[in-house]
């Protein structure tokens, strides 16, 4: 069996990450994980019933002809999602790719085109939640989706400013050779078109991870009362 690697594998603890491990090569029972790794099957069950808390790990009965049901556990998504994949070198050739076919402006337009479609399914939730009219709750719904794109995002107001904080940056190494294209034309350009509609918005990019800062941040003006002034 080949070493898991991954620090967010890592953090579950060596055990757990050697169960993740058997589990990735398909399902097993709890006797047949424990006999993989040659321990206590008692033990197993206390870190599968972890693990399933933690949602990286499901379990089904499968019914046998002879016997009684088995208890098959197995894999979830997310649990999938902490083995290294290598996301951005299949982006960053498929960039390369189509920049070299179409050129560097039509490369933009492609990713500007696909940030509008997600910008467009986020103004949907928005919509839906009955809340479109309130700015906050717009952001909340904004982040959130941050949050599941991986993008360790969190809100914070100042008066009627806010700023969109993110830790991560889920297309680093392809910003970093695209600096316009991916902090502009998508990850600014998805904010503002998710807000598209309200003209008193104002969205500015003040700080960037592409950009050697140890975080981006978006700095949101709400000019409600201004306008409302000036009519």
């Amino acid at each position: 069996m080949s070493d898991y690697r991954g620090k967010e594998i890592a953090l579950l603890g060596e055990t757990k990450g050697r169960i993740l491990q058997v589990l990735l090569e398909g399902p097993r029972t709890a006797t047949e994980i424990a006999d993989k790794l040659q321990i206590q099957k008692s033990a197993v069950r206390v870190h599968l019933d972890s693990m399933q808390t933690e949602h990286v790990v499901k379990s089904y009965f499968k019914i046998e002809r002879f016997g009684r049901p088995r208890k098959i556990y197995e894999l979830t998504e997310s649990g999938r999602e902490l083995f290294p994949r290598k996301y951005e070198l299949i982006l960053s050739l498929i960039l390369k790719k189509i920049e070299g076919m179409h050129g560097h402006e039509q490369l933009k337009k492609i990713i500007e085109s696909i940030t509008d479609d997600m910008a467009a399914d986020i103004r949907d939730k928005i919509e839906k939640s009955n809340n479109s009219g309130s700015l906050d709750e717009s952001l909340k719904i904004l982040n959130s989706v941050s949050n599941d794109m991986g993008f360790a995002s969190s809100i914070i107001k100042k008066g009627e400013t806010y700023s969109l904080l993110s830790q991560n940056c889920i297309v680093h190494k392809a910003a970093l050779k695209n600096q316009d294209t991916f902090c502009e034309g998508f990850h600014s350009r998805m904010i503002k078109k998710t807000l598209n509609g309200r003209s008193n918005v104002d969205v500015q990019l003040k700080e960037c991870i592409a950009l050697g800062n140890n975080y981006s941040r978006h700095l949101i003006t709400y000019n409600g009362e201004l306008k409302k002034k000036k009519k």
